[in-house]
């Protein structure tokens, strides 16, 4: 392979690891804190919006964790999860792939997961997606949650 074919074979394996969507998860929780982290591919993406409802969600961990849970959640149906059938099996592992019941139209959805470390430790995240043609990326919905618009009340005080 000459020098410019595999300049350009490298540039392009380089680009590849910016554009592959990866989470990390920090322990979090009291006692749990840790400087390491966790890097997780999730399938869908957070932030990925799907044309259809997806069939499965998929999460790769670079090191191998025990899954102790995974829920699925329509944020305006309130705080209880799906029924999504995941049950723990204490298999450790680095992949882990859940099938999802068909799911309703919504503006977007929640996935939350937690996973013991080879240590013990426990480590949380979450991710966001949405479905649909006319579906808006779950940041969009996000964003305007934690960006109220401001309220000016009058101080009577004042006067």
């Amino acid at each position: 392979m000459s020098n410019h074919a595999s300049k350009i074979v490298a540039l392009f394996g380089f680009s590849l690891l910016l554009f592959v969507p990866t989470l990390s998860a920090q322990h979090e929780g009291h006692g749990m804190a840790s400087d390491t982290e966790l890097s997780v591919m999730t399938m869908p993406a957070n932030n990925e919006v799907l044309l259809i409802s997806p069939e499965a969600i998929s999460l790769h961990f670079q090191s191998a964790v025990r899954l102790v849970k995974l829920v699925v959640k329509d944020p305006s149906q309130g705080k209880d999860g799906l029924d999504i059938g995941f049950r723990y099996t204490g298999e450790i592992s680095t992949e882990f792939k859940q099938s999802l019941p068909l799911l309703a139209k919504a503006d977007y959805y929640r996935v939350e997961w937690a996973a013991f470390d080879r240590q013990q430790k426990l480590i949380k995240g979450v991710f966001f997606f949405a479905f649909g043609p006319d579906a808006h990326p779950p940041s969009y919905y996000l964003e305007q949650m934690q960006h109220p618009r401001h309220i000016m009340s009058p101080d009577y005080r004042l006067l």
